[in-house]
């Protein structure tokens, strides 16, 4: 039996996450406190992770439980390294340049 459309979704963003954060299979796990094998399965649905072991994953990945079970758009916490420190450098941009920014990407 497949997964359904929230199990995919929820599967897909832990999947996104650990990309993003360069973390293995192994290493949530060992985060997690689970075997390598349990992370491999649950990431194919079966079985699903528990609400506890979702905490866990959200904690281990520096992402929130409500981006994994897909209730919040993506946050600061969820964006890549090199894309905090693209929002942070512009943050603190000359505002000469965040209008060139803005331009160039025809931001309103």
């Amino acid at each position: 039996m497949g997964m359904n459309e929230f199990e995919a979704g929820v599967v897909g963003r832990i999947k996104e996450s650990m990309k993003t954060r360069g973390l293995t299979q192994e290493e949530l796990a060992k985060s997690v406190g689970v075997k390598q094998y349990t992370v491999s399965r649950m990431l194919s649905g079966s079985p699903f992770p528990t609400v506890e072991q979702l905490a866990l994953i959200a904690n281990a990945l520096d992402v929130s439980l409500y981006y994994l079970i897909g209730i919040q758009e993506e946050s600061y916490r969820e964006l890549s390294p090199e894309t905090r420190k693209v929002a942070d450098a512009y943050q603190f941009a000359d505002p000469m340049v965040k209008e060139i920014i803005k331009r160039l990407l025809a931001i309103e």
